[in-house]
């Protein structure tokens, strides 16, 4: 069979994959510019309330938000008349385009006024029934601010005003110096399915204790036709002075809830963030800064775990911890920052592809509205039949990619890294690697800062050594072991490497049997590469780097995403646990699972007697005990793992007896490749057999006939 090469990355930009210089920063390829919209100039009747010229004002002020059949929206602001103070029917305006090819080019379908009032801050947001919610601010300078909410029950097309979040009026002239005016809301959904906006809000001015601004929340209970009560979620209460704004939410894949905001007034304008368990309990204060960003922040969290931030520096930001750490990516989305560039927005415009908006400036003045896409690697995969090493950057040794395979003769533990990074949160990394000689060969991972050095970099290794080891261990310009174990390693012998993370938590596999199970949680992010030993030849191929497209440990204590049918669910501990009916209980990730090799896995423990099971590629779920399609995999307490699928019945696949202890962790491994699927039981596979019948689908846990069962680290990859 013909050996291919093939990088699953994303490149939708003609970028290449391969450099010759290490991408200390990684992971995103910044594309070139395309321009969302471009208002023509005009000759306007003087400056408006603001001192703007409206003639070159342009558009501005640019949010996005995919639909649900797969098109994107846009909502930026522009300005086509003499503004409010000139004409009484004038101010800035909202205007609506939609993309049917992924936000590569833009059609106007709809044009939102506020006749007398300047509007601006869109942000949308669709509704389980695919309603779109647009939330705006609508300014009379000084004396009218609200917040209104606006419904479109035609993808866009045509909209009618809703509600008013908050607002604040008075006599012309009433409400200045300070203003006390309300801004930029953030519409978004909570796990328990209620609508929540954030916002920067300045009412608080002249009130005791006094905040010159900060971010509200409020909670809409019927899908924002009303609002409850104002909520602080950040506010110094320190320092009146403080004016935390430009508020941006999402919920991460952790269960939390991350809001971002630019502080102005005491910290520069430097952007700040805060963590919710909930999204609606925030601690008193400002929170934690995120380097290098300042103005106006846009946080987003990709489908792998990883956090994207950007803000008027127009840097581009990762996190692979939730927040914890940030690092900046090589290139920044835009060549400029504040005043030229502002506003910036982002999203996930694919698996290996982000988008960033802007407000650019033009040479007529004002500013237009464009987007740049950026590719980001999200898996890899090397087999060398091209031949080559493109995409590799090497520090030491001697090296060759011939035959299909890479070769390092390697005098000090010389090293090869993939670059522009790999970086991702809970990933495997895993290759073929053999020792042609005496000495080792490993797999490196999480690697920063390389040099050409023994030991030159920060990060992890896993290997195996001739001298009868498996080693597990942690570089910082110096070895410390982590973990090693026996194992008769041959030279001329292929083994199968790989290393799962997940968490910090490091598995090394050896020929799939897993050798050592170590948590470390020092690094967090960085590139993988091959390195080879002291004095010796190892070979390497079919290098692959998979990420894990869902992880949860339920340390935030909710279930958000997942639909119980049956049975009495709760999580508590970082545990999720059914009171099963007796026609058995399940819950089911509401995002289908997509692909034909991939691998689910979670802890599962039956806390008095009878089943608990991991589903998959599920449909039509309901209330009974083999009421869906798909397949199940389980334990049973009476010494059984068992497969099999349902179509509304149960028909059995294969069985194994096992010792499985009840109030005892069980770890359940399925493996699907293609029609193949094998389950693993703590490590054991129990049960290999094909089966065609169901093809992708959801992902889920279930309990037994009328038990107790906890399940815990749940993930698919």
């Amino acid at each position: 069979m013909k050996k291919t090469l093939t990088l699953f990355i994303t490149i939708l930009l003609g970028l290449g994959f391969a450099t010759s210089v290490f991408a200390e920063g990684g992971p995103a390829s910044i594309g070139s510019a395309i321009t969302v919209n471009n208002m023509p100039t005009f000759t306007d009747a003087g400056t408006d309330a603001r001192g703007f010229s409206p003639g070159t004002f342009g558009s501005e002020y640019g949010r996005m938000l995919k639909l649900t059949n797969g098109n994107w929206l846009a909502v930026y602001t522009i300005y086509d008349n003499n503004g409010y103070t000139k004409t009484a029917s004038g101010g800035t305006k909202l205007q609506v385009a939609r993309s049917t090819d992924n936000a590569r080019t833009w059609t106007v379908i709809a044009t939102l006024a506020d006749p007398g009032r300047d509007m601006d801050n869109g942000q949308m947001f669709q509704l389980p029934n695919g309603d779109i919610l647009l939330a705006c601010r609508s300014v009379r300078w000084q004396e009218s601010y609200r917040l209104d909410v606006y419904k479109s029950t035609n993808l866009g097309a045509n909209w009618t005003y809703l509600s008013t979040i908050d607002q604040n009026n008075g006599a012309p002239g009433s409400l200045g110096n300070p203003d006390r005016g309300v801004y930029e809301p953030h519409l978004g959904v909570l796990g328990d399915g209620r609508l929540a906006v954030f916002y920067a809000n300045e009412k608080n001015a002249l009130e005791s204790p006094a905040y010159s601004q900060i971010i509200s929340e409020k909670i809409s209970t019927d899908n924002g036709a009303t609002w409850g009560s104002e909520i602080f979620a950040v506010w110094n209460p320190a320092n009146s002075a403080s004016r935390p704004g430009m508020p941006v939410w999402t919920k991460m894949n952790n269960g939390k809830y991350i809001l971002t905001s630019e502080v102005c007034g005491t910290n520069g304008c430097n952007i700040y963030y805060k963590i919710s368990n909930d999204g609606f309990t925030w601690a008193s204060g400002i929170g934690t800064q995120v380097p290098n960003q300042s103005g106006a922040p846009y946080v987003i969290s990709l489908s792998d775990g990883r956090l994207a931030l950007t803000s008027n520096t127009n840097q581009l930001s990762f996190s692979n911890d939730y927040g914890a750490t940030w690092y900046l990516n090589d290139t920044a989305l835009w060549p400029g920052s504040f005043p030229d560039y502002y506003w910036s927005s982002l999203y996930q415009t694919g698996p290996g592809e982000i988008a960033g908006m802007t407000s650019a400036p033009r040479s007529v003045g004002g500013h237009n509205v464009q987007m740049k896409f950026a590719s980001l690697a999200t898996s890899y995969f090397n087999d060398f039949a091209a031949g080559n090493d493109n995409g590799w950057t090497r520090y030491g040794g001697t090296w060759s990619a011939t035959g299909g395979a890479y070769t390092v003769t390697s005098a000090n533990a010389d090293k090869s890294i993939v670059t522009p990074y790999v970086s991702l949160v809970n990933y495997s990394v895993e290759a073929d690697v053999k020792l042609n000689n005496a000495g080792q060969g490993s797999l490196i991972f999480d690697v920063t800062g390389p040099s050409v050095n023994v030991d030159g970099f920060v990060g992890y290794g896993a290997g195996i050594d001739s001298n009868g080891t498996v080693w597990l261990g942690r570089f910082n310009n110096g070895f410390t072991s982590l973990a090693s174990v026996p194992m008769t390693i041959a030279t001329g012998t292929t083994y199968h490497l790989k290393v799962a993370k997940n968490n910090g938590r490091m598995q090394v596999y050896v020929n799939g049997v897993l050798k050592i199970d170590f948590t470390d949680t020092t690094y967090k992010r960085g590139t993988i590469g091959v390195r080879g030993g002291f004095g010796n030849s190892a070979t390497f191929d079919n290098v692959t780097v998979t990420p894990f497209t869902y992880s949860n440990d339920f340390a935030s204590n909710e279930d958000g995403g997942w639909t119980h049918y049956g049975g009495t669910w709760s999580v508590a501990s970082g545990e999720y646990t059914v009171a099963s009916d007796a026609a058995i209980s399940k819950s089911v990730l509401n995002t289908p699972v997509t692909g034909t090799n991939y691998t689910i896995e979670g802890s599962i423990r039956v806390n008095n007697s009878g089943q608990g099971s991991l589903i998959w590629n599920v449909s039509s779920p309901g209330v009974g005990t083999d009421s869906f399609k798909g397949y199940g995999a389980g334990i049973d307490m009476n010494g059984t793992v068992w497969l099999g699928k349902f179509n509304n019945n149960y028909t059995q696949l294969g069985s194994a007896a096992a010792s499985l202890p009840a109030n005892t962790w069980h770890q359940i491994k399925i493996v699907i490749t293609g029609f193949r699927i094998q389950v693993y039981v703590n490590n054991v596979l129990r049960i290999d057999v094909t089966d065609s019948s169901f093809n992708n689908g959801s992902f889920g846990v279930r309990g037994g006939f009328g038990n107790n069962v906890s399940f815990d680290n749940l993930k698919v990859y």
